[in-house]
């Protein structure tokens, strides 16, 4: 009964938001826009096979992409440099239906990475002024900021019953909050991933208005208080790992530097006082009592490295781990129960790529992440100086230093919402790059104007 319930709810907020409402409005392309922001954190969707179909967050981009139809916008289709490995992950994606066990997963996992794809064309068709920028990573920032209070209220009271938006069962959710997505560490690593972003533009970005400020502070603290209530260990490294890195990068340059002073105690007196609240809990997380779950892992990364070696040009087909990996046991490893309850993970990324896509794939895959490193540094080197674009920028750079330290040791990256905010974070790098370019060339066509100067398109 809640099944269907959940697809009757499903195609009456799709209905109401997507096709209804839009008639009434002016500006529809900044109404998706702000949807395509923050929905995709609600997994909810009308599932067709293996964990895939038509999800909520997939209407704004089909919304987004009508829109750049209607206008006859000419979208770039390999936007430079993410969307070549991207491509070329999907199309090795859809060679290894081929020969995998199951070509239909291998289709529905390849579906994911396509729609990362399509969010990030129509984010850079549509985010065409620093407007829609800001209007992106507010919304953005907006439901990571809802998120967090589910998590908060779970840890506290337990589910709080909105199940047809993603959450699952009151029986899942005891001791670690995990807001509307599947599993407690896909939560953490979400968080982990726009929390860099929130704490950037708390600390380090002064806005014209103090409302602002405060929303920045409201998403960071209570972003901090929810990433506590995961108790995920590896996200918490990752965390502090990229927090470190981006923060000396913060004193290289003096655009860099922190430009509210207040905001600095604000975010230290909240930190001491979790951690003097609970730091019993925190230690005990690395404890005795957690140690066999870290320990299973370097089993699992045995038996993904057997999976490697016997096919390591091809793998076994996208999504088809689970499928194969009880060929590759050992007697021991099959009468192990610890074994048996995490048997479809590798909680490493980069060997279950491999492992799935043969060593082409996990190189493709590294590559992606690298051109988004490459993005970030080229932003960064421009000539022009806006205080959003950079903070925003080293922001993501954070979450994304600790998505891919997460990816070590995290469960697996087949998530869609997970792929959805990496989606989101290129997008929004790409639309960066893009109105610094138009700002550049605008500025060339002025005489005497300054190399420093502010420019009206940002």
């Amino acid at each position: 009964m809640p099944m269907e319930t959940s697809k009757l709810i499903f195609v009456f907020v799709s209905a109401l938001c997507f096709i209804i409402i839009p008639l009434f409005l002016k500006n529809v392309r900044r109404y998706y826009l702000a949807f395509a922001s923050f929905i995709y954190v609600f997994t909810s969707g009308w599932i067709f096979y293996h964990y895939t179909g038509l999800m909520l967050a997939d209407l704004p981009i089909l919304g987004l992409l009508t829109v750049s139809f209607l206008e006859r916008r000419r979208i770039r289709l390999l936007p430079h440099p993410v969307g070549w490995p991207l491509v070329g992950f999907i199309l090795l994606g859809l060679l290894s239906a081929t020969w995998a066990k199951q070509p239909g997963w291998a289709l529905a996992e390849v579906s994911k990475y396509f729609r990362m794809y399509l969010l990030i064309l129509v984010l850079l068709d549509n985010i065409r002024s620093l407007s829609d920028l800001r209007l992106v990573v507010h919304w953005m920032l907006i439901g990571f900021l809802i998120e967090s209070l589910i998590g908060i209220y779970q840890w506290k009271f337990g589910a709080l019953g909105i199940w047809f938006l993603g959450e699952r069962p009151a029986s899942r959710i005891d001791w670690r909050s995990m807001g509307t997505f599947y599993v407690t560490s896909f939560y953490a690593n979400y968080l982990v991933m726009v929390l860099s972003v929130a704490l950037r533009m708390f600390i380090f970005y002064r806005p014209s208005k103090l409302l602002l400020s405060i929303f920045y502070g409201a998403a960071s603290l209570l972003g901090l208080l929810a990433f506590y209530t995961t108790y995920a260990r590896g996200p918490w490294i990752a965390f502090l790992v990229a927090f470190g890195i981006v923060f000396l990068l913060s004193f290289l340059r003096s655009r860099y530097k922190i430009r509210s002073q207040w905001a600095v105690p604000v975010v230290l007196v909240g930190v001491l006082a979790l951690f003097i609240r609970y730091h019993n809990q925190i230690f005990a997380q690395f404890g005795e009592s957690r140690r066999v779950s870290y320990e299973v892992r370097f089993t699992q990364y045995d038996i993904a490295g057997r999976m490697i070696m016997r096919y390591p040009l091809q793998g076994v087909g996208l999504g088809n781990y689970e499928e194969n990996v009880g060929d590759y046991l050992t007697q021991e490893e099959r009468s192990s129960y610890l074994v048996s309850v995490y048997l479809g993970m590798v909680h490493n990324s980069y060997f279950l790529i491999t492992a799935e896509l043969g060593f082409p794939g996990g190189i493709v895959f590294v590559l992606f992440f690298i051109t988004i490193g490459l993005t970030i540094l080229e932003i960064l080197r421009s000539r022009l100086n806006h205080s959003f674009i950079v903070n925003t920028t080293l922001g993501i750079l954070g979450g994304v230093i600790a998505i891919c330290t997460c990816l070590l040791s995290s469960p697996d990256i087949h998530e869609y919402s997970l792929l959805y905010q990496i989606g989101l974070f290129c997008g929004i790098l790409l639309a960066e790059k893009k109105l610094l370019r138009q700002a550049l060339f605008m500025q060339k066509q002025k005489k005497g104007i300054s190399s420093t100067h502010r420019i009206p398109i940002l």
